[in-house]
């Protein structure tokens, strides 16, 4: 893990720049935020991090295991098909927890008003995103998770990885409009949970615009599980880090 200083920084937009899509009106207005300091994994939960609480009887494997097991070649791949409960509960096994929304948007995009992990503008090259498959000259229906920390130039300024990309993150909160956001919308509410940060597959065909931006909103019933939602865990900053629920092979 490592520690997010406590400070205030710009969380949100007042609209998206042409180049990254439409986007949602949930992303505004751009308003600062004041977070206390805490610690947030480097690193999304992986098949390795998760067989562990699986094993300790905390949850039913995912689907796509086999005989209770991940794929081996895909040991240090994001868990997916993991719901925001299964996710809530692994944290909590682990010692850890699930870390809002404010929380998430500032570890991946820092300070100084950048719009992705690595900086401003978009970078198919710097993260597991559908432009990435689509540069290769690849269908995004093929593509893939990748192994976590695959893109070094996508790092955050707090030296976090896949936090844009490779599969998008539960968070804690309940899916809700910002303060001044004066756009209606009915998936507000306590139904659905935030996810954040984007994947390898995301609604890039129904033109909703880069799901990469740090400021970027997804929501969904937290029951639901699939191939792009996974998850890392927060912890406060009392009190110091622990790391459990480390894996085989498991990268931490």
């Amino acid at each position: 893990m490592v520690l997010i200083p406590e400070g205030a920084f710009v969380m949100g937009n007042n609209g998206r720049p042409t180049g990254e899509g439409a986007g949602d009106e949930d992303e505004q207005p751009e308003h600062e935020v004041f977070v206390k300091s805490f610690y947030i994994d480097v690193y999304e939960t992986t098949n390795a991090h998760y067989k562990n609480f699986v094993d300790a009887g905390g949850a039913e494997p995912p689907l796509l295991w086999r005989n209770g097991d991940y794929p081996p070649a895909k040991v240090n791949h994001p868990v997916v098909y993991v719901s925001w409960y299964d996710a809530d509960a692994y944290c909590r096994w682990a010692g850890k927890r699930l870390p809002t929304e404010q929380e998430w948007e500032k570890a991946a995009r820092g300070t100084d008003g950048r719009h992705f992990p690595w900086g401003t503008p978009f970078s198919f090259q710097k993260a597991n995103t559908p432009q990435y498959w689509l540069a290769k000259g690849i269908d995004v229906s093929k593509g893939s998770t990748l192994p976590v920390a695959s893109f070094e130039e996508g790092k955050s300024p707090y030296g976090l990885y896949d936090m844009a990309g490779n599969v998008y993150e539960w968070v804690s909160d309940w899916y809700l409009p910002y303060p001044g956001n004066p756009f209606p919308n009915i998936h507000y509410g306590m139904k659905n949970k935030v996810l954040r940060g984007g994947s390898w597959y995301d609604c890039l065909s129904y033109g909703c615009g880069l799901s990469a931006p740090s400021y970027n909103r997804s929501r969904f019933t937290p029951e639901i599980k699939n191939k792009g939602f996974g998850f890392r865990c927060a912890k406060d900053a009392v009190g110091g880090v622990n790391a459990g629920g480390r894996g085989k092979g498991a990268k931490r």
